[in-house]
């Protein structure tokens, strides 16, 4: 009888701990820091690298030249309201964007030696860019940029 006991009191104290039993849980302390660890280490090992861009060789200050340069010269006037393009004019002559690959094409040598693009304050640099494409792909290499002196 004694033994009956036993194992009835060993089998309802197996019983209550099961009961008493907690569901385990997972301390994100640890996680946490490793994930911080983590993202430390990238961004110590990250290397950037330098964005491309145009190279602007400037002018040394002084006195503003002037006599007139010799090449193709561009000038970009602001874009009125309801434009989105200033008017463009080469040579003296007013162009669009798509007349102007021929025209540096057709350019004599010596023209096509150096592009000047004079452009005033409100002009948008995509359509300044958009002319240097159309430069580089008539095979001119120097393209030079031109400040109207303020009166």
């Amino acid at each position: 009888m004694q033994q009956v006991a036993t194992s009835v009191k060993k089998q309802t104290l197996l019983s209550t701990r099961l009961r008493e039993r907690k569901a385990p849980t997972l301390s994100m302390a640890p996680m946490i820091d490793c994930v911080f660890l983590l993202l430390i280490f990238f961004m110590v090992s990250t290397t950037f690298s330098p964005m491309p861009g145009i190279r602007v060789q400037l002018p040394p200050p002084g006195k503003p030249n002037t006599e007139k340069p010799k090449g193709l010269i561009v000038r970009i006037a602001n874009p009125t309201d309801g434009q989105r393009e200033g008017i463009m004019v080469l040579n003296d002559e007013v162009v669009e964007i798509e007349q102007m690959f021929s025209r540096f094409i057709n350019a004599t040598e010596e023209a096509k030696n150096m592009l000047i693009i004079q452009s005033e304050r409100k002009v948008l640099h995509e359509q300044i860019v958009q002319i240097m494409d159309r430069a580089k792909q008539a095979g001119i290499d120097k393209i030079g940029f031109a400040v109207v002196a303020r009166e």
